[in-house]
């Protein structure tokens, strides 16, 4: 019966956590969402393959049309989003990062003369791209910097789709749009002939302009003939500014989703780009905003032997399996031998201790019994008697050291005895003397 008792207990040690690995590894959202501002877009065309690839996890991910950046971080701060892709320099500080994942630079496409610098757009018709857009507050703040507003300059509010057909239309002089060489919208921009593309040749001054006031862009280089040789598009080499884009979460979302998605950013983004290299990206290089924890950790431990071994999700269950029992398991182990092997073995030795020091008080009194006179006796005897007392007040001695306890308290009563005999004999002695 004690076998099968054990054996019944083992059996069900070991499928507790079998158990809790099969429950917690299908413990998470089948479907999520990601903001991806306009359908034409390069998020939408970098959604796309998000899903693609998360579609293999059993994950699936809806693309969320916003009006851009802006308004993408306030539906994913509501909770209508669990990711969004930012453009840099939009950041609110509630969002939290997963990555930079892509540089984005801002293209200024215009008709007519040929414009040299930001300033020269002052009294044309911009179209500054529609209120929650990313690029807006960087659109402004260019523009700001150099005395255009909309005091001397007629601005509009448009989406990009929008803004090349009034382009393409001649119903306005310019156009600012953000976006990655991916956009299908820029590949028409650029193939338009009479649509020309403004370069930035100032662009390492207004750089280090930005930098002192803790602003960042980067300065990418569109060579001539890079988009199409054969048409020679461009037909000169271009500097623009940009910005870093990075893919960006709420605190709803849980530590094994985030990572699953740094795996597919590492997947889709790692790749040599047309204005970066192998590995640029994703990155963490300054990031505006607090950064996820398992990010953090992903950086640091982009894979390990359970990922390498099992399913995703099984693995993440194996891993928290595996911090649970050094965070908790283990430390309680340590505990507990540390109370069997030194604490209860302390409080036994003080305990014994103190029967001992007893022991030692009883039997001195024992040996001067017949040594003692009247008044010695008494005293004695009184002294037992409280000593007696704190015996049998005592309620912490241990079972190990009940037969010794017992035994000293019939010892005390016997020399008690002993002690009343002698203070008889003494009385008698005195009364005769």
């Amino acid at each position: 019966m004690k076998t099968l008792k054990i054996i019944l207990v083992s059996i069900i040690l070991l499928l507790l956590p079998i158990l809790y690995i099969a429950l917690d590894s299908n413990n998470h959202k089948k479907v999520i969402t990601i903001g991806v501002g306009s359908k034409v877009g390069a998020y939408s065309t970098y959604a796309a393959s998000y899903a693609k690839e998360l579609k293999e996890y059993g994950v699936e991910l809806k693309a969320v049309e916003t009006k851009g950046s802006i308004d993408a971080q306030n539906r994913l701060l509501e909770g209508e989003l669990d990711f969004a892709f930012v453009q840099g320099g939009t950041e609110n500080s509630n969002v939290i990062a997963l990555a930079n994942i892509m540089l984005e630079p801002i293209w200024i496409f215009y008709k007519g003369d040929t414009l040299n610098d930001l300033k020269d757009l002052k009294g044309k018709r911009i179209a500054i791209c529609e209120k929650g857009s990313g690029i807006l507050p960087v659109t402004l703040e260019l523009l700001n910097l150099v005395g255009v507003h909309g005091f001397n300059s007629k601005f509009y509010h448009l989406p990009s789709q929008q803004a090349y057909e009034y382009i393409r239309d001649n119903k306005i002089d310019a156009m600012f749009y953000i976006s990655s060489t991916n956009s299908p919208l820029l590949s028409d921009l650029i193939a338009t002939q009479d649509i020309k593309l403004m370069n930035f040749s100032d662009s390492n001054a207004y750089r280090q302009f930005f930098i002192h006031r803790d602003k960042y862009f980067e300065i990418v280089n569109v060579y001539k003939h890079a988009f199409d040789i054969k048409k020679q598009i461009p037909q000169k080499d271009y500097k623009l500014l940009a910005k870093n884009t990075l893919l960006a979460t709420n605190s709803n979302s849980s530590d094994k989703m985030v990572r699953l998605m740094m795996k597919i950013a590492y997947k889709i983004h790692h790749k040599a780009g047309v204005f970066h290299n192998e590995n640029d990206f994703p990155n963490a290089s300054l990031l505006k905003v607090k950064q996820h924890q398992a990010s953090k950790f992903y950086f640091s431990n982009p894979t390990n032997y359970y990922e390498e071994n099992f399913n995703f999700w099984v693995a993440q269950s194996l891993t928290k399996f595996k911090d649970y029992i050094f965070k908790f398991i283990i430390p309680l182990i340590v505990l507990f031998a540390f109370f069997i092997e030194v604490i209860i073995p302390t409080f036994h030795l003080y305990s014994k201790r103190k029967i001992n020091r007893w022991y030692k008080m009883v039997n001195k009194i024992d040996t001067q019994i017949i040594t003692l006179d009247l008044f010695e006796a008494k005293q004695k005897r009184e002294s037992l008697k409280k000593i007696l007392t704190e015996i049998r007040a005592t309620d912490d001695i241990p079972a190990s050291h009940m037969a010794d306890f017992y035994t000293l308290q019939n010892q005390i009563i016997n020399i008690i005895d002993a002690l009343d005999k002698r203070i008889k004999t003494l009385h008698k002695n005195h009364t005769s003397f």
